[in-house]
């Protein structure tokens, strides 16, 4: 999920950008950020499906591979 054009307005260029500001090596940037955002995503997923809207929850719940990249399986 590299996301190669940033749009400043973007959740993935401000997490990338405060990664980058805190000094995380350059190349584990994009993989980080992907994976905070899908953590973030499986919480908002999470609380859509608690409130019984499992087809929108569906949809804004990422692949577990995305965090695992980052953080492997015992996340």
């Amino acid at each position: 999920m590299h996301h190669e054009v940033l749009d400043e307005k973007t959740a993935f260029h401000r997490t990338a950008t405060l990664f980058e500001e805190a000094g995380l090596r350059p190349e584990l940037i994009p993989t980080y950020a992907d994976a905070l955002l899908a953590l973030r995503d499986t919480e908002i997923a999470a609380r859509l499906r608690e409130a019984g809207h499992a087809e929108a929850a569906a949809l804004v719940q990422p692949d577990p591979d995305v965090i695992d990249a980052a953080w492997g399986e015992d996340h």
